[in-house]
């Protein structure tokens, strides 16, 4: 196979220093913190120094997640006065966070189209930071908040460690609040982005992130301007917003199955309405337009994130599970019987961070789901023919994870194999034997730290089963087991020089006896490489065409038996779902192309 292988307006910003004087400014400026007490304590850990370009300019935010953190649009929008023009995706300039004295890039944005905030994908989970929990009660005129941030002081251009002042709450507006600052306190250049709190009782909760300020007593700001106001873009109301970025933006971009009965191929994803979406092709003939998988009950929330579809040769199904912005996990199936997608219905209220994996075991005819909870462990369900319904959810020992499993059918050992990646970012692994043990106890696989979550493949041309994911600093690495080794090889990685921004997909291709792997570099690139066993290493990494793709997306890989081909989809960065296919006989990867009829969920 060949492969191509008051009465003015605020400041906006530091950035438009030269605007008429008076003018109410954004904090993004090139050097900067909250004109306020120098913090000594380790408080506000969570905040974070942002350096955007090459001293172009600094910022403010908070991590609201081991892997997000929160800030002002305007820090990285080409015009900080129209932070609504900041588009999704990859950052202009290059963008690092500093928190707790880790520096880690930023790799995608996610922008709100209403207020002056953004969401930033750290490269890796940040370690030994507790984010700072998001309010969930509307402030109230009257409150007092605490601002840290890492701007100007009063008499310094470049602070090197956090301040913090305390602001009072004058007036709330639907996406806005404005305060002023106590005592002595402002909000200064390099403040843009920094996270107002709320304290009480001990915990502390972002109401708000800055915005804007008067600068009154800041260095640098004439002496004439007295005003320490400032106003600042709420979030109280935006959990459900996070969520769903979060979930979106490390999914898979689809999931997709063969049914080898009717000889289709059928790929799910959820498109920007919350509803699953399906296409299908038959015997290689070419991809339907998407079309509704059931609709969800009235009431219901949209899901999020990326469907779970498995074929269940026991009962000729196919089975589908979604997610949705509570949390909560749904599930519908098809049969060849002319009645169609079943309607979706509840698994239960165990309450779930990401998507699912699934698995067949022929050994018992048992499929099996797996998935995070929000608590922390991966928690599985299964079912039988001759059972009424699926089991309950059953937690697999109480380890906490980040992401979403992934579980193989081992055939070289009759073994369900599950892998996870914990929230030190080390990967570990359990096993399940149909020999009435429970399952073994989760394992480290340590050697290497990861970010996102973990592709599997089973050869069995070598009875080989690998583990593929990516490098907390970029690179992809794997490690197999084959019967008859001691334990699994140790991690090494493919062509370390590429730097990805994803978990990747990977397939075992049986018409050409090789193992297929995609993924996104972090310059937006797909690529593609793969191994034969005949000896030789890895191919080298190949960028399938110049279209860009969503840094966080999975690819999703498909092989078609009835038509001996390879089936792969990616997240555009415009949000739609993107294709590109290959099968023996042919030069290369057919021209990237997309999917018609429905979209990805954007920001």
């Amino acid at each position: 196979m060949l492969h191509r292988t008051s009465s003015r307006p605020l400041r906006t910003g530091v950035l438009i220093a030269a605007a008429a004087a008076g003018a109410l400014t954004t904090f993004a400026s090139p050097a900067g913190a909250v004109v306020g007490d120098p913090v000594t304590d380790g408080s506000y850990a969570y905040t974070a120094r942002l350096a955007i370009g090459d001293n172009l300019r600094a910022c403010t935010g908070a991590l609201v997640d081991p892997s997000w953190v929160i800030t002002a649009a305007s820090c990285l929008s080409d015009d900080p006065a129209q932070p609504q023009a900041l588009t999704a995706g990859a950052p202009k300039w290059k963008t690092t966070a500093t928190i707790a004295g880790k520096a880690v890039d930023v790799l995608e944005l996610a922008p709100r189209a209403d207020r002056d905030l953004v969401l930033a994908r750290l490269a890796a989970p940040v370690q030994g930071v507790a984010p700072l929990a998001l309010a969930t009660t509307a402030p109230t005129a009257g409150e007092k908040l605490r601002v840290p941030g890492y701007g100007r002081t009063k008499d310094e251009w470049l602070p090197g460690a956090l301040h913090a002042g305390a602001f009072g709450l004058d007036a709330v507006q639907p996406t806005t609040i404005a305060t002023t600052g106590q005592n002595g306190a402002a909000i200064c250049k390099g403040d843009t982005g920094a996270p107002a709190i709320r304290e009480t009782n001990g915990k502390a909760e972002l109401v708000a992130v800055a915005s804007r300020s008067w600068q009154g007593g800041c260095l640098g700001t004439p002496a004439t301007e007295t005003r320490t106001g400032a106003q600042s873009s709420r979030v109280d109301d935006l959990a459900g917003w996070v969520q769903q970025v979060r979930a979106n933006a490390t999914a898979r971009t689809a999931s997709a199955v063969y049914d080898p009965a009717k000889q289709t191929s059928t790929v799910f994803t959820v498109d920007n309405k919350g509803r699953v979406m399906g296409a299908y092709n038959i015997n290689g003939q070419g991809w339907s337009t998407w079309t509704p998988i059931s609709e969800r009950p009235a009431g219901t929330k949209p899901f999020i994130g990326s469907p779970t579809a498995l074929y269940n040769p026991a009962t000729a199904a196919i089975e589908l599970f979604a997610v949705d912005s509570d949390g909560l996990m749904w599930h519908t199936y098809y049969l060849a019987d002319a009645q169609g997608w079943r309607a979706w219905t509840g698994t239960g209220t165990t309450k779930f961070s990401g998507g699912a994996s699934a698995v067949y075991n022929p050994s018992t005819r048992t499929a099996e789901v797996f998935a995070t909870t929000t608590d922390g462990p991966v928690a599985h369900a299964y079912y039988t023919p001759g059972m009424t319904d699926w089991s309950p959810w059953a937690n697999i020992y109480d380890r906490k994870f980040n992401g979403a499993p992934s579980a193989l059918y081992n055939p070289a050992t009759d073994a369900v194999e599950l892998f996870a990646i914990e929230r030190n970012s080390t990967m570990y692994h359990t096993y399940w034997f149909n020999d009435g043990k429970p399952w073994s106890d989760w394992l480290p696989l340590d050697g290497a730290a990861f970010a996102g979550s973990p592709s599997l493949v089973y050869n069995p041309s070598t009875k080989t089963a690998e583990v593929f994911a990516t490098t907390t600093d970029g690179p992809l690495a794997h490690r197999y087991y084959t019967p008859g080794m001691t334990g699994w090889s140790n991690w090494s990685t493919i062509n370390g020089d590429y730097r990805f921004a994803g978990a990747p997909s990977a397939l075992y291709n049986p018409a050409t006896d090789a193992i297929e792997l995609f993924a996104t570099g972090r310059n937006s690139f797909l690529y593609h490489a793969y191994w034969f066993n005949n000896g030789k290493p890895w191919s080298a990494w190949e960028a399938l065409g110049d279209w860009r793709f969503a840094a966080g997306r999975i690819p999703t890989s498909l092989f078609s038996t009835s038509s001996n081909t390879v089936d792969v989809f990616a997240g555009g960065a415009d949000g739609a779902v993107n294709h590109t296919s290959y099968k023996p006989g042919l030069p290369k990867w057919a021209p990237l192309d997309t999917l018609s009829g429905s979209t990805l969920p954007t920001s």
